[in-house]
């Protein structure tokens, strides 16, 4: 997902330098640099929420941490930031149905368990709302 700020960023760029100057009639050229002015405005009063960020991380470390330990459970090659982490995770629930039958039904409730708990704590943090700080 795209942050906040580089989105403003782009769509400000785009109405200055793409989309006001493509159109002919001034008064809704105007209107476009206008529009241009006012996101930029709204671009310094949005809060970015890097605890949302920095709770997905942890989750998600917290899951693979949980994971190690559950015998038979594989959870792949580590990886750098969010989205690769999002990506293992796919990968890990992939895997994990792949592997069902061989690591045991034990081991596979208690991680299919723990993965559930992980994606509604992701679930969680996606669905905050972005205007109020949970401290």
């Amino acid at each position: 997902m795209i942050s906040a700020k580089p989105l403003f960023e782009e769509l400000i760029l785009s109405l200055r330098n793409v989309i006001a100057p493509a159109i002919p009639d001034p008064y809704p050229r105007t209107q476009a640099y206008m529009a241009a002015v006012i996101l930029e405005f709204l671009a310094r009063q949005v809060e970015e929420r890097s605890d949302i960020a920095a709770g997905r991380s942890r989750a998600l470390a917290s899951l693979f941490a949980d994971l190690a330990k559950i015998p038979g459970v594989s959870i792949g090659d580590r990886a750098g930031g969010q989205h690769d982490d999002e990506a293992r995770l796919a990968k890990l629930i992939e895997d994990l149905y792949a592997q069902r039958e061989t690591i045991g039904e034990a081991a596979f409730v208690a991680a299919h368990g723990r993965v559930r708990r992980a994606l509604r704590e992701l679930l969680d943090l996606d669905l905050m709302i972005a205007g109020k700080s949970e401290t």
